[in-house]
This record gives structure tokens, sequence and C-alpha cells, in this order.
């Protein structure tokens, strides 16, 4: 009987120990604001660099304009209307030359040692630099054009990850099982494209169990919230090795600002991949550029400071006008990118969260 009687209190004390363990889970969650979650590049320990990837602690607030706007207008508003009502928005606004926001960039080489030890560290073997295809599927449309899009990267040896939104469009099985056939990713791009997912703090937690699910139907590590809509805190209920909803600098955007970061750094529990080139429907009805050169020269500058090069393109916008010529013209200038290394976003996120790191287990510290 002994052995049973010490199997046995060996047996509750792990059930005590879970409990324990869950319940210190619950209340850290429950205290955790963006001021106590622990965001940071590994590697490099300049204390002002967190100011700049928190965004200051942003956390959205819709204004009442807003929720009008998303709740009732937007719905019933046709995508000429839409794209008519942005560049009216959109004129006041002052872009930085080639979408470059360098002030974290020379923070950081402010210390040449911390610069080097930290670049060094960035990426396997001797890469430099990363080019990494993230692309937005927001309608029936961009997702059944996805099979040309890959066709294209094919051809110049590149992979991409494709954002699906589960609760929106149907999701043909042999799209999807193409896209993991072909050696590309699925990520989750919000619950159905609405606008109102970050609305408020309860509408979000309650499409975080509809996200979660699609997560893991389609086997997916990565998420990137539509509008890139963002909120770091909130983003932590979501079963992803990484998110993509931040960028390094976008002024465009609903809620415009910027990471300021052209690397991946780390969010809480999970790892933050922010896009560092433009945007297509920014750069192609925005600012109604007729070429490339701003993804070029944006490429240019993040290869020679090690950053990635991570795009966001839409297949929805690609199949328009002369957009999938550019952007063969641009996926033949990346193939030229020396010391480059070509992953999938969550190859990256996967590499960067196992660098070593004295922070192991600070998910919940604040510095």
């Amino acid at each position: 009987m002994k052995p049973v009687i010490k199997r046995g209190r060996r047996f509750v004390c792990w059930l005590v120990g879970e409990a324990l363990s869950q319940y210190r889970a619950r209340i850290q969650e429950e205290y955790l604001t963006m001021e106590t979650l622990a965001i940071y590049l590994k590697n490099h320990p300049h204390p002002g660099a967190r100011v700049y990837l928190s965004e200051d602690d942003l956390e959205l607030s819709f204004s009442a304009l807003q929720k009008i706007y998303y709740e009732v207008a937007r719905p019933l508003m046709p995508l000429f209307m839409r794209h008519w009502l942005q560049s009216r928005y959109t004129r006041a606004i002052t872009c930085r030359p080639q979408f470059i926001c360098a002030d974290l960039v020379e923070l950081l080489k402010s210390d040449e040692r911390a610069w080097n030890e930290f670049t060094t560290s960035l990426y396997p073997d001797s890469y430099t630099t990363s080019i990494i295809l993230t692309h937005d599927v927001e309608t029936q449309k961009g997702y059944d054009f996805i099979p040309q899009v890959i066709a294209l990267e094919q051809r110049y040896g590149f992979r991409g990850s494709w954002n699906l939104v589960a609760n929106k469009y149907r999701l043909h099985r042999e799209i999807t099982d193409l896209i993991i056939r072909t050696g590309n990713e699925i990520g989750i791009h919000g619950y159905n494209h609405d606008g109102t997912c970050y609305y408020s703090e309860q509408r979000f937690l309650q499409r975080a169990v509809y996200i979660n699910q699609a997560l893991k139907k389609y086997g997916a590590v990565g998420f990137r919230s539509p509008q890139v809509h963002r909120n770091l805190r909130w983003l932590q209920h979501l079963d992803i090795l990484y998110d993509a909803s931040c960028f390094d600098y976008d002024p465009y955007q609903p809620f415009p600002g910027g990471t300021g970061s052209i690397w991946p750094f780390m969010a809480g529990k999970f790892v933050e991949l922010p896009y560092t080139v433009p945007q297509d429907h920014v750069l192609f009805y925005t600012i109604k550029k007729k070429d490339i050169s701003i993804w070029k020269e944006k490429v240019k500058w993040l290869a020679a400071n090690h950053g990635m090069v991570l795009t966001l393109t839409h297949p929805d916008y690609l199949q328009e006008k002369d957009h999938l010529k550019r952007y063969e013209d641009f996926l033949a200038y990346l193939k030229e990118v020396p010391d480059a290394w070509h992953c999938l976003p969550r190859e990256m996120a996967q590499w960067y969260k196992n660098l070593p790191d004295e922070r192991e287990g600070s998910g919940f510290s604040g510095t």
C-alpha cells in the first residue's frame, strides 16, 4: 500500500501545484497593464527603447465619430467611397521621406558596442537582414486570387504568409491546402474584418474565443488585426507565437504612429513582428504612386541597418490595374538583396523567441 500512498500524495501535490499556477496566471492577467507588460528588444538593454516599442503604452480608444463610422457607415459604404474618404482624410498628413523613421535606430546606434552585439545576433548563420512576405486577404475576390500570387512568388524563390479572415468569406479547402503544400503559412486576420474588434475590451475578449478556434483549426501561430488596430495587452489572450499588427512607421493608418522598430521584439508572451515596408494599398491608392521607388529606397535603408524587410500586400489590390506587374518588379529587386534570410514570419518569430534571454519568464515584468 505504501507505493500507492506515495503516488497518491505526489498526484495531490501535482494537482495543488497546477491549481496554484493557474491561479497566479489569472491574477497576473487580471492586473496586467500596458505599464507592466514586458515589451523589449532581446540583447539590447537601452532603457529608452520601450517607449518606442509600446508606442508610449498605446491603448486604442475609439472616438464617438469612429464608432459611428465602423458600426454604421462603413458596412454600408461601397469600396470606392471608402477610398475617396481616405484620400480626403490623408491630404493633410505629413509623411517622412521614404517612410523612414530613424529615431529608434539612431538611439540604439549611440552605444556602438551594444549595437554590434545586438545586430550580430538577430539572424541565423551570416545573414545580415531578412525578407518576410505577408499578405492580408480581405475579400472573397482576394482569396480566390491567392494561387496566382503564390505562383508569381515561387518564380522568384519566395514563400509568404496568408492572413485569412475566418468569418467573412468562404475558405475553399483547395486554396488552404495549396498554401500549406507550397511551403507557405496561414495566419488569422481578425474575426470578420468589420473594424470593431477593438471597440471595447469586452468585445475583443468575446471575439478572441473565435479567433483562437480559427488559429487551432488552420494550424496558425500568427495573427494580424484588420486595419492594423492594436492593443498589445489585449492580444495576450490569443494563442499565438507572434503578432504582426504593429509597424515601424505609417502615418496613414486609422490609428497612426509606429513602434520605430525594424526588428522583432518581445511583447509579453509573444513575438511582435512589425511590418516595415509601406502597404500596397497606401502606396498605390492613398499616396497614388506610379512606381515602386519608395519600396526600393526603404529596403536599402532597412538592409543597411540590419532590419527586417517585412512586406504587407493584399491579393485584393494586387490584381487591380498594373499592381501585379509592379509587385513582380519588387520581387525581382528583393531577390538581389545580399545576405538576406528569406523566411516565413513563424520562422523569424521562432528564431527570435529561442534567442538567449536573461529576462526569460518576465512576461509580466514592467521594464
